[in-house]
């Protein structure tokens, strides 16, 4: 009985040892892939600044408000929300005049100065050019830059991540090809391994009174992209 047990254990053991060997090898195979998308922007953001100056702290901040106001009523009368109109920035700076003043004035302003930036969301961008010229309208000094882009960038992401997955699995095929393997499944996923970025079409302007032309526009594409890091694995 005993002997009996000993050779059946044997034979399973060697049963064992040959379906281990007759299993293939598992190659991990790292690819990583890119992929991006371009859209047709569906929102516009215009970027404003508003400077006063004033000997007296008060009277330049009120004079600031003053105006801010009345560009946002401005922007308004063009269908803006008063959402739509935010702080970007605020500063007030003091500059003070010198004892001996220069013989020929530079134009430098001296006392108190308030600098406001401000942004303007233009949800519909066809009307980006109008609403740059009423915030000049209204008392803006500098348009800093108009920017366009998407209003949901969520779409345009997925798109890019199928792509980048995409192109990593046809990176990682064909190493397998030159190696003699074959894909059989993923073993894990990185992302972002870059990260991804918007890459907007940005205007940069700087104005310092109403233009004499309405301001026109062009409107680029809106590009997002996306990075991956895939582990596949491969056998013969």
């Amino acid at each position: 009985m005993k002997r009996t047990f000993l050779c059946l254990l044997a034979m399973l053991f060697v049963t064992g040892s040959f379906a281990a060997a007759a299993q293939p090898a598992i190659t991990e195979i790292t690819a990583s892939g890119t992929g991006g998308v371009s859209l047709p922007p569906d929102i516009a953001t215009v970027r404003a600044q508003l400077q006063t100056n004033a000997a007296n702290a008060n009277d330049a901040v009120s004079q600031n408000n003053a105006i801010y106001d009345r560009i946002a009523a401005g922007v308004a009368k063009l269908g803006i929300a008063r959402a739509d109109v935010a702080l970007d920035y605020y500063n007030v700076r003091y500059h003070p005049q010198p004892q001996v003043m220069p013989a020929n004035p530079t134009g430098e302003q001296y006392g108190y100065t308030v600098s406001r930036d401000f942004e303007v969301t233009v949800r519909k961008i066809a009307m980006a050019g109008t609403v740059t010229d009423a915030c000049i309208g209204a008392g803006a000094t500098s348009i800093i830059g108009i920017a366009f882009g998407l209003s949901d960038r969520t779409a345009a992401r997925m798109q890019a991540i199928t792509k980048a997955i995409a192109d990593a699995r046809a990176n990682a095929e064909t190493i397998a090809r030159s190696a003699g393997l074959r894909i059989v499944s993923i073993k894990s996923i990185a992302y972002p391994e870059n990260g991804y970025a918007e890459q907007p079409g940005m205007l940069i302007a700087r104005v310092t009174s109403r233009p004499a032309v309405p301001t026109n526009l062009d409107q680029g594409s809106v590009g997002e992209s996306a990075s991956v890091r895939v582990i596949f694995l491969a056998e013969p």
